[in-house]
This record gives structure tokens, C-alpha cells and sequence, in this order.
């Protein structure tokens, strides 16, 4: 059997995957916006050497996008987080990829294709996929890469994906699908947010011990009292090895009204690369105290902002489209030491 480790998001890359926006119907108004984000984090991701090889998969090639390697695939939407697979290290010797059972967040979204991108991003990444019957979405779990977790009880208890499941028995699952060891529960996610509470939307980790999360922008916030919760709930949390977590908050962006209301903004939606973060941002005060906290914690990485509304509306910012694609392990492969370090990749 494998010993199965999670590597944490900022150990090196060998790729990162990401997809164009097809559906204009679904995206409405803000579909060129959305693609034009595409192309903008795609130019930035291959601005640096030895930055994440970008695999992007669209329904046409585009002979005027430079900086991704294309692939055509059928997909429904752009949330790869969530609909592609989770990559692993197993023994300590090679790269295979988890896929849990995906049901349209709970029901909610039926996009054709959607229940086909992590077996097709396994078999152009060539890694073996492993099925697993939990439902579960890759933005609702977070890792520290040492066998610690992040999730909410809003999205993995849930009536609409796990019905009568215990904390015990997510806890296994997430044990034998991702060698989890130990998962720190936090109870419930943003208002306006679809996802049922993803936790990249409120708390991440930027070291074995390190959590980046928020704190509310002032007394109207609309998620006040579920910041607070976060933050005590982490206060009180030991990772798998007993050690305390570090809380490194920021105010959030506030209430945040799209086309259909309240949306769940958030600046722990970024995504650390092998050489920058990009980082969503949404013209606000709040902006530059983020993207400051950010270069503070990844002082060898470009904090990239990246100007995130029009992809919100769909749902989801920086984070919800992308799944990283580690680097295989080397020779006499890292444990879960590697997590330890936030260095860039040397070269």
C-alpha cells in the first residue's frame, strides 16, 4: 500500500492547470472580463524562468495565447480546484493524483464535462488517478504538507454531499484518499458563498505552522461574526505534530454586491506558484495591506495582484481555477520536511 503525503502548495511545481472560460451564457456580461484574467495570469506565470509550466485546456487553440501549453478537453466550467485532481506523493518515489466524486457543489451547478476533467488531466499529465467515493472539492481542503488539514463542516457534512457522514469518517477517508492525519475543523464558510464554506476562501496555510486568514474590515462587515469564529477556532488548533498554529490576519475586502448580491470576496484566495503569488484584488483600501502580507510571508516570490471581480462572479477568484501539478519526488524523496520550507525552487 502507499504511503500517500499531499505536498504543500508552495513545494515546487512541475505544472500548473488552469482553463479558458467557454460558456458565455453562464458568464453573461463578465465573460470577456474572465477570459481576459485567464490571459493575464497566463502571461504572468510565464513571465519568470523556472516558473509552473502552464497547461491550460480549451474547447479551440488559441494561436494567439503565448505562454501555455493548450489542450482541448471537454470541461464545463473553469473551476478546476474543485473538478480537476489532487496530486500526491506515494512512498516517497512517485506523483499519482486523488479524484473524489463530484456532484455540482452539492447539486447546485450541472455543467457538462465537469465529471471528466480530473481523469483527463491525469491521462495528459500521465499519472495514475485513484477514485475515491467521498464528495469532496479541492478548495475545501487546505494542507500544510506535513499531514495537517483545513476544511469546513458546511461543505464536507453537508446533507448535499456526505449525508449521515460523522467527522470520524471524513477524517478516514481523507486519511486513506490523501494521508491526512489530522483535519482542523472550522464550522462554516462566507455568506454568499456557493461553495458551502471552501476553506481557501478563510484560512490557508503559507508554512507547516503558519495560517493566513482574515479578520473583519470593521463593524459592518457582513462576515464579522464568522471571522471571529475563524480565528478562534484556529487559536485553539494543534497541527498533526501538537504544535500551535500562527495566525497572520488581514481585514477582508467587505461586502462585496455582484449581479446577483453578496459575494463571497476573499484575499485567501491567492495562489503561490514557483516564483509569485498571484494574488486576487478588488479595488479596495483593503487591497494593498493584503498584497503587503503576502510579499512579507513569500519574501522571494512576485506578489502579483491580479484584478479578480469579473472571475467572482462566477463564483470564485485566483485559487477556485487552478490545481498545481508537484514536482515528482526526487531521489531518497523529502517527507514531510519539505513543507517546512517557502523557498522558490532553485535553479
Amino acid at each position: 500500500m502507499h504511503t500517500l503525503r499531499m505536498p504543500a502548495e508552495w513545494e515546487p511545481h512541475d505544472a500548473l492547470w488552469l482553463a479558458m472560460p467557454h460558456d458565455e451564457e453562464e458568464w453573461g456580461a463578465y465573460f470577456q472580463g474572465a477570459r481576459q484574467t485567464l490571459r493575464s495570469m497566463v502571461r504572468e506565470l510565464a513571465a519568470d524562468p523556472g516558473g509552473d509550466a502552464t497547461q491550460l485546456l480549451v474547447t479551440e487553440i488559441d494561436p494567439q495565447l503565448e505562454g501555455a501549453q493548450q489542450h482541448i478537453a471537454e470541461y464545463g466550467d473553469i473551476w478546476l480546484r474543485d473538478t480537476g485532481p489532487i496530486f500526491l506523493h506515494a512512498s516517497g518515489k512517485e506523483l499519482v493524483a486523488a479524484g473524489f466524486a463530484f456532484n455540482g457543489w452539492g447539486d447546485k451547478y450541472d455543467f457538462p464535462g465537469d465529471k471528466k476533467v480530473a481523469a483527463a488531466i491525469a491521462r495528459i499529465a500521465g499519472v495514475e488517478l485513484h477514485r475515491h467515493a467521498l464528495v469532496a472539492e479541492g478548495g475545501s481542503l487546505d494542507c500544510n504538507g506535513a499531514g495537517t488539514f483545513l476544511s469546513t463542516r458546511e461543505c464536507l457534512l453537508n446533507s448535499n454531499r456526505n449525508p449521515g457522514m460523522s467527522e470520524s469518517q471524513v477524517e478516514a477517508a481523507l486519511a486513506t484518499a490523501l494521508g491526512c492525519q489530522k483535519l482542523i475543523w472550522i464550522d462554516r464558510g462566507l455568506r454568499g458563498d456557493h461553495t458551502d464554506g471552501h476553506i481557501d476562501n478563510l484560512a490557508r496555510f503559507v508554512s507547516k505552522t503558519e495560517v493566513f486568514c482574515m479578520s473583519p474590515s470593521g463593524a459592518s462587515d457582513p462576515n464579522k461574526d464568522i471571522l471571529e469564529e475563524i480565528q478562534a477556532a484556529l487559536r485553539a488548533a494543534r497541527t498533526a505534530e501538537g504544535e500551535p498554529l500562527q495566525i497572520i490576519a488581514v481585514p477582508s475586502p467587505g461586502a462585496l454586491e455582484g449581479p446577483s448580491g453578496l459575494m463571497a470576496a476573499s484575499y485567501c484566495n491567492f495562489l503561490i506558484t514557483n516564483r509569485c503569488v498571484l494574488a486576487p484584488v478588488f479595488d479596495r483600501a483593503a487591497d494593498s495591506e493584503a498584497l503587503a502580507t503576502l510579499g512579507n510571508l513569500f519574501p522571494d516570490r512576485r506578489i502579483v495582484p491580479i484584478e479578480a471581480y469579473a472571475l467572482l462572479t462566477g463564483g470564485g477568484t485566483v485559487h477556485c481555477i487552478s490545481q498545481q501539478q508537484p514536482s515528482r519526488p526526487r531521489s531518497g524523496a523529502p517527507g514531510a520536511e519539505a513543507a517546512l520550507s517557502k523557498d522558490p525552487v532553485s535553479r
